[in-house]
């Protein structure tokens, strides 16, 4: 019974079509207009990286975001690993300093929506990534956004994401580092002791699915396990 019970779980996860999903999401709190909030595309930068895990291995596909209002709607976005040592944003290529860009070439556009409840001064900004990117459950990385014109400032975030997690501190670079190309990914990178508001969005792995499947076939067989073993104290002859 058990064995039939788990294989339906397994056909059922197996069943479920590819949907995508919230891999990460730490939502607003408030706007600080400061040094420390700034992101700016350019040589010298600063910009912000913030770090993430995701809830789900898969392939990213749409970033969203929230922060001032934005004096050009050309943005820059990036993922680094993360340094094992430094905790802080990994220098994955010597050129770019992040593991991939997005929007270097000033081709990824996003305006900003004025969405949050009680904070007019708080802009809603989302992209659909021209390409996907993987990344895997429980890993550390970390997510940068710049706009191409200076002024524009990350919204802080909560306490604790609502979805994922993080180990971390938003960290800035002001692009001293050895980056071939100038940009600012290469660091230094400076703790800031905070956290700014993101969500990260894209298509589970099916196997993602089927252990989710696992999960709820686990909680059935528990159940039912806790009701045979009720049943049976009740007939036996000590209950007589």
């Amino acid at each position: 019974m058990r064995s039939a019970t788990a294989a339906a779980a397994l056909v059922w996860a197996a069943a479920l079509p590819v949907q995508a999903a919230v891999f990460f999401e730490n939502l607003p709190t408030g706007l600080v207009i400061s040094d420390q909030t700034e992101s700016h595309h350019g040589v010298g930068g600063p910009i912000i990286a913030d770090d993430f895990v995701s809830a789900f291995s898969g392939q990213i596909t749409r970033v969203e975001w929230w922060g001032s209002e934005a004096a050009d709607s050309h943005w820059e976005l990036a993922f680094h690993t993360d340094d094992p040592t430094l905790h802080q944003p990994n220098i994955d290529s010597a050129f770019q300093g992040a593991m991939v860009k997005y929007g270097a070439a000033g081709d990824l556009l996003a305006t900003g929506v004025a969405d949050v409840p009680g904070d007019p001064g708080i802009f809603h900004y989302t992209v659909d990534l021209p390409f996907s990117l993987g990344v895997t459950a429980g890993t550390e990385y970390w997510f940068t956004v710049a706009n191409f014109t200076g002024g524009w400032h990350w919204a802080n975030a909560l306490a604790g994401p609502t979805v994922g997690s993080e180990n971390f501190g938003a960290h800035q670079s002001t692009g001293v580092g050895p980056c071939q190309d100038g940009g600012p990914h290469c660091g230094p990178w400076t703790d800031l002791n905070t956290d700014f508001a993101f969500r990260i969005n894209g298509i589970p792995e099916p196997t993602t699915l089927l252990l989710v499947g696992l999960g709820l076939g686990a909680i059935v067989l528990s159940r039912k396990g806790r009701s045979v073993d009720g049943d049976a104290s009740e007939l036996s002859p000590d209950n007589a």
